[in-house]
């Protein structure tokens, strides 16, 4: 009889381990899934973001063709037009 006793015992417990474990195993591969989606999210904003920051540069760059296609080039040789965005050097005194 107290053989029988400690088998159900035993086995009780081997069951209550086992479901403990199996039930712990979902909750990781559950926890696996939500981390996953977490991640997924994560990565589809910082996509967006980049997106978002490629786009305001190229618009930025077509307004700034735009305009220099406006603008109408100043009159002169391509020699004068060097030399008036060239900086200008102060020459010493005396010397002219």
């Amino acid at each position: 009889m107290r053989r029988m006793v400690w088998v159900a015992i035993g086995a009780a417990g081997g069951i209550v381990a086992y479901r403990k474990v199996q039930q712990a195993m979902v909750d990781a591969r559950e926890r696996g899934v939500v981390l996953s989606v977490q991640q997924v999210g994560l990565s589809a904003a910082q996509a967006l973001t980049t997106a978002r920051v490629v786009a305001t540069g190229a618009v930025a760059a077509a307004e700034k063709r735009a305009t220099q296609a406006t603008t109408p080039e100043q009159p002169g040789s391509a020699a004068a037009q060097v030399l008036r965005q060239a900086p200008r050097q102060e020459s010493p005194r005396g010397e002219q």
